[in-house]
């Protein structure tokens, strides 16, 4: 049996309409600039379905499409979430937390040389004595498009006993070169502390309204890593990160059979079934649609029509 759970959607909508327009205001930028398989993802993005099935039991089902581009409102909010989840469980397992920051000049270099120097940098200052005791930790390079550059800067949340400032400040100019760089440093010794640098450690985009600097950090960031663990909790997961007898979040089961790991998407049989899949993709899809459109939301988004009434979604920022 097919289920849209439609007034749930609805609802969740309700409460984010804004973000769902800004999201098409995004959409439309990067259209214009001639990105338009990109901007059909954005436009997509949670106003559609995808048709789920279960190998093991064939059940069919409807989820919500998700794009997760750097660049979507929506994707990118519940990435940082995820994100800030995972790094505040990483603290839980450090000694001293704490976070530091390290800032480049502007350069007329091209933003890409600029992210691999600061990489290196930073590799470069992890292999000093002074980092001999941090065990490890998480960073997250930044981006914010200025006038006349990018102001590029790596956030690091890493446990460290005491670490002298004038040290760290001394250490970074020697291998940046650079006569007076930004540095910063705090310690992360309470749960509200420590909210608050895995919250800043854990920001995905960064730009702002303005069209050509989203395009610019787009075009900046694309196919570059900017969060990456060390140390210590290199590439750990967040289950291992997890207290003991915590209940990891897992795939989504099956509705009907409670498979879990079982499920994938109808648009994807051709790739998991190869040839066969001409065999099989009638049992699986029927005569359903592999993607379709949440209707409701479509509407809602779309500008009213001259004489039409406005439909509940279009008021719900005034309710």
């Amino acid at each position: 049996m097919i289920t849209r759970a439609r007034e749930g959607i609805v609802a969740a909508f309700q409460k984010r309409a804004p973000h769902y327009r800004r999201k098409r205001a995004v959409a439309a930028i990067f259209k214009e600039a001639g990105y338009e398989e990109l901007a059909q993802k954005l436009y997509d993005c949670q106003e559609t379905e995808v048709l789920a099935c279960c190998a093991s039991c064939g059940n069919r089902w409807y989820v919500i499409q998700r794009c997760r581009q750097r660049v979507c409102p929506l994707c990118s909010y519940n990435e940082a979430k995820k994100r800030s989840q995972y790094l505040m469980a990483m603290t839980q397992h450090m000694k001293h937390p704490k976070m530091l920051t390290l800032t480049m000049p502007r350069s007329q270099d091209t933003p890409r040389n600029q992210i691999r120097f600061l990489r290196q940098c930073w590799n470069q200052l992890r292999r000093t004595a002074l980092f001999k005791k941090v065990r490890g930790g998480a960073y997250q390079i930044e981006l914010k498009p200025k006038p006349d550059g990018f102001h590029i800067h790596i956030h690091i949340l890493m446990d460290a006993p005491y670490m002298p400032y004038q040290k760290v400040f001394s250490e970074w100019r020697r291998i940046t070169g650079i006569e007076a760089p930004q540095v910063d440093i705090r310690a992360a010794d309470n749960d509200s502390a420590k909210a608050y640098v895995c919250k800043y450690t854990a920001k995905s985009a960064d730009y702002t309204h303005d069209k050509t600097d989203i395009v610019r950090w787009y075009e900046a960031t694309k196919g570059q890593r900017l969060f990456a663990t060390f140390g210590e909790w290199y590439n750990a997961t967040l289950e291992e990160l997890l207290p003991e007898g915590t209940e990891p979040p897992c795939a989504p089961p099956c509705p009907k059979c409670g498979a879990v790991g079982q499920m994938f998407y109808a648009r994807d049989g051709p790739f998991i079934y190869g040839k066969d899949w001409t065999t099989v993709a009638a049992f699986y899809r029927g005569q359903l649609e592999a993607v379709r459109d949440i209707s409701e939301i479509r509407t809602a988004l779309e500008p009213p029509q001259p004489n039409q009434e406005p439909t509940p979604c279009e008021n719900s920022d005034a309710s």
